[in-house]
């Protein structure tokens, strides 16, 4: 039989359980930076066989405590920032003054009327792990010039293009004609520079035009501009919707010479969309209020075929607010096929990535 009694008194929980001493983990020592760790020892669970008799506390590891320096280290016991000292080339800090080479070969097919720039390599002076570069080529002549550039690859000190640059031109025209080799850079922000140019007069070469060479870029070459300032924004192309969209982000450093009273100002945009002559459809953004670094984070979008595309083109103004309440034009920027330089490029960005938002800043022109 067994006896049930009932209590009214509250019942505690007794905790029989001793856990022991938890210690962090001891980090792998990789680096001379850490020092005077401690030798720690994990302590017994076991319960001791007799009392001990209590002891003064040890001075030595009162004074470690103390004296003791703590590194806090990552869990893979890594020491980050690691300073690296490289040690002194002079051949290399004497190609540090050096003014940027450009390494080319030229050919020319006659069946295809074709001028080809191959082999392309640059050597600068030195280098930005943010910027891109690319070399653009231009065929000036009495029947006009054309364009064309490289992909963009990674800014080093030796840059290597595997793709070369094909150009149309008649055999006529190669003792007037004048190629121009411009390399550039592109930065995070989409601004684009220049490093330098060559200039080469294919008047005294003959077809085949000959071997490879290396030709000395002239770093005084500045983008021509009118000093009116820059505008960013982005496009893309939705081809399933037939919607070309056209964020106006901001602009800075305007400015006009013609109408100072313009200065800090209400600023707009005027878009302007057109195919081929002709003018489709125009919209205007909102106005910035007294700025001359300008945000309007605005989008515009526009209902256009997919085959009137590569035809098309995007116009730019941008207005400011005279004292009569008047608009103004301070800076102009055409973005299209018939475009050159960044324009041109944003263009052909767009249309070989649709769907895709690109930004770009673009230099503004009176």
């Amino acid at each position: 039989q067994f006896n049930v009694k009932k209590s009214t008194e509250p019942v505690q929980p007794r905790a029989l359980l001793k856990f022991p001493d938890i210690y962090g983990p001891r980090p792998a020592v990789t680096a001379p930076e850490v020092i005077n760790y401690a030798d720690y020892t994990l302590k017994t669970t076991a319960e001791p066989a007799a009392p001990a008799s209590p002891q003064a506390p040890n001075d030595s590891r009162l004074k470690r405590q103390v004296t003791e320096e703590l590194f806090v280290l990552p869990q893979n016991g890594v020491v980050e920032d690691v300073c690296v000292m490289e040690t002194w080339n002079p051949e290399k800090a004497a190609s540090w003054n050096q003014a940027p080479k450009l390494h080319y070969c030229l050919d020319y097919d006659r069946q295809k009327a074709e001028l080809f720039v191959t082999r392309l390599e640059a050597v600068t002076s030195d280098h930005d792990g943010g910027c891109d570069c690319y070399v653009q080529g231009s065929v000036a002549n009495s029947m006009g010039s054309v364009e064309a550039q490289t992909a963009l690859k990674k800014r080093e000190l030796h840059t290597m293009w595997e793709e070369g640059l094909v150009l149309p031109l008649a055999e006529e025209e190669l003792p007037t004609a004048t190629l121009t080799l411009t390399l550039r850079t592109c930065d995070r922000f989409s601004r684009h520079s220049v490093v330098g140019e060559l200039r080469l007069g294919l008047d005294g070469v003959s077809v085949p035009l000959g071997a490879a060479q290396w030709g000395e870029l002239k770093t005084s070459v500045k983008e021509p501009s009118a000093g009116t300032g820059e505008v960013l924004l982005s496009i893309s192309y939705l081809p399933a919707a037939n919607r070309l969209l056209v964020v106006l982000i901001k602009a800075k450093n305007l400015h006009s010479n013609q109408s100072k009273e313009l200065l800090g100002k209400d600023v707009s945009v005027k878009v302007t969309l057109k195919h081929q002559a002709r003018k489709l459809k125009k919209k205007q953004t909102k106005r910035a209020k007294h700025k001359i670094n300008p945000v309007w984070n605005e989008m515009i979008m526009f209902e256009l075929p997919d085959d009137l595309l590569r035809a098309s083109s995007v116009e730019l103004d941008v207005l400011g607010l005279g004292a009569e309440g008047q608009s103004c034009v301070l800076g102009h920027c055409s973005l299209g096929l018939h475009a050159s330089g960044s324009e041109r490029s944003h263009w052909e960005e767009m249309l070989k990535n649709p769907r895709r938002q690109i930004a770009m800043w673009h230099q503004l022109h009176l």
